[in-house]
């Protein structure tokens, strides 16, 4: 079955000194369609022998439909974070919506429980 993501960009950001993959992707969080998802760099400092794109992506695909009050802000950001077992494995996702879009989630980091 084919996935519901493809990569539309891949950027390094001199303004935030990361590298950020920008995905096409269609499910729902909290009532909004989301259209966008975009990785940071940020989970490869800890995380990327045991993380990669590809599961991030797939897990955002198991989130479809879920609904989650903010854990916290960040600024006037509000962030979540998403607990889930997937492939017998504990994950967790650390995630805000792109400032001024209500389609577009930023993915901060992922990693296992």
């Amino acid at each position: 079955m084919p996935k519901s993501f493809k990569l539309i960009e891949d950027k390094f950001s001199e303004v935030d000194n990361e590298r950020q993959w920008t995905y096409e992707l269609k499910i729902a969080f909290n009532y909004y369609p989301i259209k966008k998802a975009t990785i940071t760099d940020h989970y490869l400092i800890n995380h990327g022998d045991v993380i990669n794109n590809q599961l991030i992506m797939e897990l955002l695909e198991e989130m479809d439909g879920e609904i989650l009050e903010p854990t916290k802000y960040k600024g006037k950001r509000k962030v979540f974070k998403w607990e889930t077992d997937y492939n017998n494995e504990r994950y967790r996702l650390i995630f805000w919506f792109e400032d001024n879009s209500s389609d577009w989630l930023w993915i901060k980091d992922c990693y296992p429980c």
